[in-house]
């Protein structure tokens, strides 16, 4: 019996249909990364992906290893091909946030950018692998839903009903969530076999790498007792995002210290898009339903009720 109950638990959270407003607005969000790396990436085109980049083609192929997807890689080596890669990829990025012909957008957007991630692996971090899972998932997601031209074509042709757009199974999302998740726990356990981690120091010796700089951060990086407490608290932070998330109860105050986290690395050192990619993936744990309460929370607060009478 418990082990039927687990199953019946696990296909619920994969499978029981919820409202696709988290995943749209999450897309949208998403979307918007998307252009902004699209808008990086094209001052460093030549130097990044060119036939005479940084890193040569041959050597790029090694790295990535022989079984990868690099449209690049079967297109003549000149710089119009980058550019036309790039063009694609930023009109894909572009469709998929307003969320017309949103899957397919999402499947381009996922082609163009592991073909721009397995021409040079030098200049990656994290989170691009995260973008490029994350357009994979999205493929999936009913994502054009809500919040899309999709969804506004399909309700003007009379093909879905106006209003509260239909529930749908979750499981794309789920995956995203998870890797998110993943994401956190690996940090968390590899981190924990550095032992500047475990005693404290981590970040003061991070904050000291200048080529990370961006604004001045006075007395915490300076003295111990907040350099330790820093430390542990982002492992701390880390570790609640990747599993304590899933609790109800605690879900929005681990969230709300997750945006503070990533937030306070974003204001204190440059590390690309990094921190917005993993910010606007916590918008995937939002419960559906807080969605439309917090808004007309809103309004029934700033509207004077039926027994009140309005100010002159």
């Amino acid at each position: 019996m418990t082990l039927r109950r687990i199953v019946r638990a696990w296909d619920d959270f994969l499978f029981r249909p919820i409202s696709p407003v988290p995943v749209s607005v999450y897309r949208v969000l998403f979307g918007t990364i998307l252009l902004v790396n699209g808008l990086f990436l094209l001052p460093a085109a030549a130097a990044f992906f060119g036939p005479d980049g940084v890193l040569p083609p041959h050597l790029a192929a090694q790295l990535s290893g022989p079984r990868h997807l690099n449209v690049l890689a079967w297109l003549p080596p000149r710089m119009g091909w980058v550019y036309a890669l790039l063009t694609v990829y930023l009109v894909a990025a572009a469709s998929l946030t307003v969320g017309w012909f949103t899957r397919l957008s999402a499947a381009i957007v996922f082609v163009c950018l592991a073909s721009l991630h397995h021409r040079n692996v030098l200049v990656l971090n994290s989170g691009d692998g995260f973008m490029r899972l994350a357009s994979l998932y999205l493929v999936f997601a009913p994502a054009g839903r809500a919040l899309s031209v999709d969804r506004w074509l399909r309700v003007r042709r009379g093909l879905e009903p106006p209003g509260e757009p239909a529930p749908a199974a979750p499981w794309a999302q789920r995956l995203i969530q998870l890797q998110l998740a993943v994401v956190y726990l690996a940090t968390v356990y590899w981190k924990l076999h550095g032992h500047m981690w475990v005693d404290g120091t981590a970040v003061y010796y991070a904050s000291r790498v200048r080529e990370y700089d961006r604004f001045p951060v006075p007395y915490v990086f300076d003295h111990l007792w907040t350099v330790k407490l820093m430390t542990w608290g982002t492992l701390a932070v880390e570790f609640a995002l990747g599993a304590l998330v899933w609790l109800r109860d605690l879900r929005y105050p681990v969230l709300l210290a997750g945006v503070m986290l990533h937030l306070g690395l974003e204001y204190s050192m440059n590390i690309q898009l990094f921190q917005w990619v993993m910010l606007t993936a916590l918008v995937l744990f939002i419960d559906p339903r807080d969605f439309r309460r917090r808004p007309r929370a809103l309004v029934d607060t700033a509207a004077p009720s039926a027994t009140q009478t309005p100010a002159p």
